[in-house]
């Protein structure tokens, strides 16, 4: 009785412990694995065998033969053999298909099932099997999701013996438990890729609202990854430990994937503005024919009172059309975002706006009202102070949308990194104004590759792609100007880490 007693509270403390260690396990394959090598601990088996429900058939995920010293799968060499029907003769498949447990004590003896297979492999490789232990492994909700054999019991002096009874209840017991883990494993990992998709998914969606960015944030995702794991692979070249753990890259792509959504809210008519003025381009050069014709109009009255011809009145209406011509061709240049605004255009688009006409209704009106010259007057780029805060505005709006969302312990801080990666080094960035180490690397890589893909991309609607040489130039004049990370930079040229995406 005492022996007895003393092997059931073994068992329970077999159990309670292995089901700790399952738990704690959060990689898959150590975890098919354990599930195996835990459970021959156990009976004390020479080998094991964990088959998973693939379809219609049962496919080999782990073996292990202790004596023939073979582990093969989750982590070490890969199974190649052929997956199991799920016909009732095979006993791996009889007992998925029925959820009933199997002790056979000697397969050479046994005729219920088809051990032929068995049979052959120890006639070929000189191994005896003995005695196997099937057993299903049952979710919580029912479901078979995969077998567990074990094969050759052996007792203390090693000689083969049968899996005992009890044995029967322990494994059923360990199997139970690997079958709820590896089930909430795959939930967890379906939910995070449900998640993971669901982001990329409202990533286009922002990217598609506008053709000029339509891979923008992809590619802003897939270099911040690629860089965060170039760090990594110069510090294991100088000995050091690797910064970016899995999890770490995990969470800084998915800001690089979420680092726009706020642009949901940008109005089309600032993302898109391709030029200064653009769609008030077409009403300003109508304006101007209006105030050719009138000025036509009145040249021909004028020549019409005279008695005769004027060299003045040609003259004065010479200059006047060459003033229109030109002031038109100013307003072209201007509207370009490839011209530079300088003091002398901005002066010249001034007088121009300064000049007056008659509408029909006999109202003094100015050639260029104030908005336009206002946007005329841009020194760089298309975007008024105005238009710019609004644009500026989208890193707000991308902090509080996220932090609706709530994201996984791992991902926890993706919402601060999607929105500090305008921050500049020097303290002049946006929208918080950090400044140096008030910068996380995360920030700071973002911010790098935000750039580089704004320089290079071919898909701007106000300039053309930008060569690699040229960019690269003025990320460092920008590392000059205590706007980006050097140190980063330099690793990210040294590994051209833009070759590791692809588009």
């Amino acid at each position: 009785m005492k022996i007895y007693t003393s092997e059931i509270l073994q068992q329970v403390e077999d159990i309670i412990s292995i089901g700790i260690a399952l738990s704690a396990e959060k990689d898959r394959n150590r975890l098919l694995e354990k599930i195996v090598t835990e459970a021959r601990r156990i009976t004390n088996a020479d080998a094991g065998t964990l088959y998973l429900c693939e379809g219609d058939c049962l496919s080999f995920t782990i073996m292990q033969n202790e004596s023939m010293n073979t582990f093969r799968g989750g982590e070490g060499h890969p199974i190649d053999l052929p997956p199991v029907p799920m016909k009732m003769e095979n006993i791996s498949a009889y007992v998925a298909i029925t959820k009933k447990s199997v002790n056979i004590p000697d397969v050479y003896q046994a005729e219920e099932f088809d051990f032929s297979g068995p049979r052959k492999f120890d006639e070929a490789t000189g191994y005896k099997t003995l005695s196997m232990l099937v057993i299903p492994l049952e979710n919580h909700e029912g479901t078979v999701i995969g077998v567990l054999q074990l094969i050759n019991a052996r007792d203390a002096k090693g000689e083969l013996i049968p899996f005992a009874q009890y044995f029967e209840h322990v494994i059923s017991s360990l199997a139970s438990q690997a079958a709820i883990f590896l089930t909430n494993m795959q939930l967890l990992n379906d939910i995070e890729n449900l998640f993971n998709s669901f982001v990329e998914v409202m990533a286009t969606a922002i990217d598609s609202r506008t053709p000029y960015n339509a891979n923008h944030t992809r590619r802003v995702a897939l270099l911040a990854g690629e860089l965060a794991r170039a760090i990594n692979q110069e510090q294991l070249n100088q000995g050091e430990p690797p910064s970016f753990s899995a999890d770490r890259i995990a969470q800084l792509v998915m800001a690089g994937w979420l680092h726009d959504i706020g642009k949901i809210a940008t109005p089309l008519e600032v993302m898109n503005k391709s030029t200064r003025i653009e769609r008030q381009l077409e009403l300003v050069m109508q304006r101007f024919d209006y105030i050719y014709a009138a000025r036509k109009a009145e040249y021909l009255e004028e020549k019409l009172l005279l008695p005769g011809p004027s060299e003045e009145l040609e003259k004065c209406w010479q200059a006047e059309q060459d003033y229109l011509k030109e002031a038109r061709e100013l307003v072209l240049k201007c509207d370009n975002p490839s011209t530079f605004i300088d003091a002398e255009l901005k002066e010249k688009i001034q007088e121009v706006a300064s000049r007056t006409y008659q509408d029909r209704d006999g109202t003094l009106q100015p050639w260029l009202k104030e908005e336009e010259l206002t946007s005329l007057s841009v020194v760089k780029g298309t975007l008024t102070d105005a238009e710019r805060r609004i644009m500026e505005d989208h890193v707000t709006v991308t902090a509080r949308m996220l932090d609706k969302i709530p994201f996984i312990r791992k991902l926890k801080d993706v919402p601060y990194f999607a929105s500090i990666h305008h921050e500049h080094l020097n303290g002049k960035g946006y929208p918080h104004g950090l400044k140096g180490e008030e910068i996380p690397t995360e920030g700071r890589i973002l911010a790098l590759v935000d750039v580089f893909d704004a320089l290079t991309a071919d898909d701007r609607p106000y300039k053309k792609a930008m060569p690699l040489e040229q960019a690269l130039k003025i990320l460092g004049f920008m590392v000059k100007d205590d706007q980006l990370d050097g140190t980063l930079l330099d690793i990210f040229s040294r590994n051209k880490v833009w070759e590791k995406i692809e588009g």
